[in-house]
């Protein structure tokens, strides 16, 4: 068996990503709302929209005739983010100590990045909705999954193309 040198920070990750999925299966509206509070106040803000919160249904905006909840906070895009975020930049690290502020920084980063992806998920749905006669629960199931692909393809192109630039920019100096 090949053991890499980052199999404990590996195991650590799915670890990690495994027991969140665990609690996000047992979690309620408020449990989730470090997701939801962010993207409710930014579709607030852009959309000039006030919504409403119950910890039954979570945000509901009368006027967009829409719901915010445990199932629209892109939790398990968060996730995966994380894990792709982590994996892929974990072969340029060297020390524990730095494995470990990057397993932070990632967390913290794919956080800010699910609150962009989510945020325009929300809104591409809403400009559906709202400019079509498509009200199919399909088409936003579909929908959802077209954009967090899409973004979770960008991330990656745009992550390995920052690696190939910093890898290649620093072989020339050797």
């Amino acid at each position: 068996m090949i053991k890499s040198k980052n199999t404990v920070c590996h195991l650590f990750a799915l670890t990690f990503f495994i027991g969140s999925k665990f609690a996000y299966s047992l979690a309620n509206n408020n449990m989730i709302s470090f997701l939801t509070k962010p993207t409710n106040a930014i579709i607030s803000f852009i959309t000039n929209n006030a919504s409403s919160y119950s910890p039954k249904t979570g945000f509901y905006y009368s006027n967009l005739n829409i719901v915010i909840d445990k199932s629209c906070s892109g939790f398990n895009f968060w996730m995966l983010l994380f894990l792709l975020l982590f994996f892929s930049t974990l072969k340029f690290i060297k020390t524990y100590k730095n494995k470990l502020l990057l397993f932070l920084a990632t967390l913290l980063i794919s956080y800010l990045l699910t609150l962009f992806t989510n945020t325009s998920r929300i809104l591409v749905s809403l400009f559906i909705t709202q400019n079509t006669s498509l009200h199919y629960s399909w088409l936003h199931q579909a929908e959802g999954v077209f954009i967090y692909l899409s973004f979770l393809i960008v991330f990656y192109l745009s992550l390995n193309y920052l690696q190939n630039k910093f890898t290649n920019k620093h072989e020339k100096l050797a």
